[in-house]
This record gives C-alpha cells, sequence and structure tokens, in this order.
C-alpha cells in the first residue's frame, strides 16, 4: 500500500466519523467543510468519479481568480442536479467553463446560468492508480 491510498484511506474513514450528509441533503444553508466522493460531482479531467473532494461551503462568491465550484441547480428545475464548475470573475460577469473541457461562456451570475453556487472545491485526493 502506497502513501496516497492509505490517505485515502484515511479520509475514507474521516467522512463517516466527522462530516453529516452530502450537500443535495444538507441544502444551500450548509456551512463548513465536507468530503465528497468524486461521483457526486464528476466535471471533466479535473473531478473523477473516485477521487475524494473537500468542499467549503462558507466560501460562496466566485473570486477573480477563478476556482472549481461546487453548484446546484436553482429551484424549479426538474431534476435536483448537484455538479462542480470551473468560474472566473469578469468585468462583465461570471465567465463558466460548461463541460470542464474549455466550453466558456459569460453570464451576469451564475444564477443566470441556472447554477447557484453552494460551496468552493478546496482539495481533491485522486486514488494513484489513475496515473
Amino acid at each position: 500500500m502506497n502513501i496516497i491510498e492509505t490517505r485515502r484511506q484515511m479520509t475514507m474513514a474521516h467522512i463517516g466519523s466527522h462530516h453529516s450528509e452530502a450537500p443535495s441533503q444538507r441544502g444551500a444553508t450548509s456551512a463548513g467543510r465536507a468530503t465528497l466522493e468524486g461521483w457526486q460531482c464528476t466535471y471533466g479531467d479535473a473531478i473523477k468519479p473516485r477521487d475524494i473532494v473537500v468542499a467549503n461551503f462558507d466560501l460562496r462568491r466566485v473570486s477573480t481568480g477563478g476556482g472549481l465550484y461546487l453548484v446546484q441547480q436553482l429551484p424549479g428545475c426538474d431534476d435536483e442536479f448537484r455538479a462542480c464548475r470551473r468560474m472566473m470573475r469578469v468585468p462583465d460577469g461570471v465567465m463558466i467553463d460548461q463541460d470542464g473541457h474549455g466550453d466558456w461562456s459569460t453570464f451576469d451570475s451564475p444564477e443566470a446560468a441556472g447554477w447557484e453556487v453552494v460551496g468552493t472545491i478546496e482539495t481533491i485526493y485522486r486514488p494513484t492508480d489513475y496515473y
């Protein structure tokens, strides 16, 4: 067993003992940090299904430096859908990479694109067998 797998097992144990339910169950008013499985927010090559993702639900503002954000479809959509999107604040709004492969579009806000930002992705842990 290598150190990354050991770290992943420690993280998985940490999920069950210290974090509550997933964001869709917690709602948009969640706070603090949570560890998610990658399949809950798969996004291009940035987040794969077997990754472990640390999200901060206290940070919900899109910054000028950009980053990965955990988003949820706005109420009134047919499905409750959670995802991850790369976003960056620009002078005329917010640029959003729609598919994780460079399909950038500019909107007045994430809400104008149908998304509510519910957290910021802080860290992604990846199994070593992906490499």
